[in-house]
């Protein structure tokens, strides 16, 4: 799909994301779950995502000195929404299927294919977005459904949100 900008957008959020009541650290609306080997690739999605709005984290954004497993475990444990990029590589990778897991058990995952590949059993019933072809700037419908799925997950209501119906034309 190509075209001109995405039709999923919002206003820009503050960033860092909230902050958690008592504790100085912020909850980030997404955590971006993902392989080493696609940090490119999820480095440009989780670009599209903040320009959307959305506060994101991901693990480029560990401080020097911090143990790399607890901050992974606190953003993951105060992300509203947790999104997969499922890939050849991932697929084999513990800590994505780890954190895979835990967002599929609080009902805050949207997981997304970015390219042709076989989904980890345990999350095959919990259909993907197809992102193997999106690319940032260009009308894409499976990447707008991301989007709304996105969305659903942080306004609580679980189920994607459709645009509102076309109005009926008038007769004569």
């Amino acid at each position: 799909s190509a075209g001109g900008p995405s039709a999923c957008s919002r206003m820009p959020a503050p960033a860092g994301g909230a902050l958690l009541e008592g504790t100085g650290r912020h909850m980030s609306d997404i955590f971006v779950s993902y392989a080493s080997a696609d940090r490119e690739r999820a480095q440009i999605l989780a670009d599209a995502l903040a320009a959307r709005g959305w506060s994101v984290w991901w693990d480029r954004t560990i401080p020097p000195g911090q143990e790399f497993d607890k901050v992974i475990e606190e953003a993951l444990d105060s992300a509203r929404c947790v999104v997969v990029l499922w890939w050849r590589p991932p697929t084999a990778s513990t800590w994505v299927k780890t954190e895979a897991a835990d967002a599929m058990r609080r009902k805050i995952l949207v997981p997304a294919l970015i390219d042709d590949t076989k989904i980890p059993l345990e999350f095959r019933r919990l259909q993907a977005a197809d992102l193997s072809d999106w690319e940032p700037h260009l009308d894409h419908d499976e990447f707008d459904g991301f989007c709304r799925s996105i969305e659903a997950n942080l306004s609580g209501r679980g189920e994607p949100v459709l645009p509102p119906p076309l109005p009926r034309p008038r007769q004569p």
